[in-house]
């Protein structure tokens, strides 16, 4: 049978789920006061590294997203923990947290996009 992903691909669609319900129930942290939502997880090709991009939702407070980002890569090491419980890996990966604006860029262009359209 052919394989339409590959297994990198399924690792990081599972750690995506993982680390996002993590992140909602098992932080305790009242300074995660926002929505944050698990766009993207890339892995390295050895599976060793997670890159875990997180948007924000109705956040545009860039000094408050950096101290969140500050803090889900210090709470890192205790995702990966409650990670080894969930999944069968032999090695999980590294997780590095990186803020993801795709979300924002794109608000912008449609704004821009409106603004010119409504000029005509």
């Amino acid at each position: 049978m052919e394989q339409f992903f590959s297994r990198s691909d399924r690792i990081s669609q599972e750690l995506q789920k993982n680390i996002a319900f993590i992140i909602q129930h098992s932080l305790n942290d009242p300074r995660f006061n926002t929505l944050i939502t698990v766009s993207e997880v890339k892995l390295s090709k050895d599976l060793s590294y997670a890159q875990v991009f997180v948007s924000f939702y109705k956040d545009n407070d860039q000094y408050h997203i950096k101290k969140i980002i500050i803090m889900l890569n210090k709470a890192s090491g205790y995702i990966r923990k409650l990670l080894c419980k969930k999944m069968r890996l032999r090695i999980i990966p590294y997780i590095i947290f990186y803020n993801d604006d795709s979300l924002l860029q794109g608000n912008k262009i449609s704004m821009i996009l409106n603004n010119i359209m409504n000029k005509k």
